[in-house]
């Protein structure tokens, strides 16, 4: 059964008669409304005073920053537990966020493409550990045949990043995000006459253009496009509404606007951009709601083997035997013992992806061994990552101690 509590939410629309309008500058720039409208849903019975607490943390988080609007939610035993959605999706029409609205989530789509991954290898259509090759023989740079699967997941495949492409014109493209593209080995071509960083396993460079790669050998070990893996691998099976490629196809609805921060609560429209050129690593939408189950999702053996799980999960090693210098493994963050959370006494392992997309951010977060997944996507951008990010490990620790996971001593 749901449990719906409503904060004044919507209602606070009707603030406009009491005055309560974004102002807009000669500028662009528009002043946030003093008051912002705040709602939750609460899933299971026994979160409904941590659901209260966690909206209340996260319209606090909104209000300090300056955001707009944001969304947070909560997963427990790849169940929807929680949800909320503070402040506002679009100034000008002062729609409210909801759970339901759509964000961009930027690099988290990386781990959404490794969830791709990972359910292609358990159908036996791949493995991370093929190599280029295996499945393009010609492909468009003969130096990315040699490249596995596993490296470019982990970006140790010597792949330069958007800041170090000297494929020029495509170091441009990439600058404007203007260009409609239609298929991901399209954009692909951007980087395709640029030198490389290093020979395969020999450095660690993040970069987006190794997932488009991994993407592309998705699609033709698959005979399907990353729209239609998108729907079969992980959308149908899980009944989620997102993610989505952007900037493809009509516009779905309920997709936030998004802003720039100016101070003092100064916001204003960013400039239009077409991510269609970076889908896999950097280009998907999505929501808060559906981003924790689908993180939920990877601790349940149905839907990604527990071996494969393993595999994802383990941080790669460079060819010196060194772990690289991100913990990165395939397609997520992975620290064995953060203690971030829970603080020094109570390390615990989670497994991450944040995003940052152009007024975007995104944050996905799992914690294997309490079964919880997190999210919080706002529509802006905050001067540091961790700004919007810190909300969430007080978030969990109100849904740990609820359900009885907190580590032994946590908040006694």
């Amino acid at each position: 059964m749901k449990w719906r509590l409503a904060l004044g939410a919507l209602a606070l629309v009707a603030a406009s008669a009491a005055g309560v309008f974004a102002t807009v500058s000669l500028t662009g720039w528009q002043t946030l409304p003093a008051e912002a409208p705040l709602s939750l849903e609460v899933y299971d019975p026994r979160f409904e005073a941590a659901g209260k607490e966690a909206a209340r943390l996260l319209e606090a988080m909104r209000a300090e920053t300056g955001v707009p609007g944001a969304t947070a939610a909560v997963s427990v035993d790849g169940e929807l537990v929680w949800a909320a959605g503070t402040g506002w999706a679009d100034l000008d029409t002062l729609t409210p966020v909801t759970s339901d609205t759509i964000f961009r989530i930027g690099s988290t789509s990386k781990a959404v493409t490794a969830t791709i991954l990972a359910r292609l290898q358990a159908e036996g259509l791949l493995d991370v550990g093929d190599k280029v090759a295996d499945h393009i023989p010609e492909p468009l740079n003969p130096h990315w045949g040699e490249m596995r699967l596993d490296q470019l997941l982990a970006h140790t495949a010597g792949f330069p990043g958007y800041e170090n492409n000297t494929d020029w014109l495509g170091f441009l493209e990439t600058l404007r995000m203007q260009r409609q593209f239609e298929s991901v080995e399209e954009g692909l071509r951007l980087v395709d006459g640029s030198r490389l960083l290093g020979a395969p396993g020999e450095v660690f460079h993040y970069s987006s253009f190794d997932t488009s790669l991994v993407a592309v050998v998705a699609e033709r070990a698959s005979e399907a496009d990353l729209a239609s893996l998108l729907e079969t691998r992980v959308r149908l099976p899980l009944a989620l509404g997102t993610p989505l490629l952007a900037d493809h196809g009509p516009r779905p609805a309920g997709v936030a606007r998004f802003y720039s921060l100016g101070g003092d609560g100064r916001v204003r429209l960013r400039s239009p951009v077409n991510v269609s050129q970076r889908w896999p690593g950097g280009g998907l939408y999505g929501r808060s709601v559906d981003l924790v189950r689908l993180g939920g999702a990877w601790l349940d053996d149905s839907f990604i083997p527990e071996a494969i799980r393993r595999r994802f999960w383990e941080p790669m090693r460079l060819n010196s035997g060194e772990i690289n210098e991100q913990n990165y493994a395939l397609g997520w963050r992975v620290q064995p013992a953060s203690t971030v959370t829970f603080g020094p006494e109570a390390p615990v392992m989670v497994v991450h992806h944040g995003g940052v997309s152009r007024g975007a951010m995104s944050w996905l977060i799992v914690y294997p061994d309490l079964g919880i997944a997190a999210a919080v996507n706002i529509n802006a951008e905050t001067p540091a990552f961790a700004d919007f990010s810190r909300v969430e490990p007080a978030i969990v620790r109100l849904f740990a101690e609820a359900a009885d996971r907190a580590p032994q001593g946590v908040g006694q």
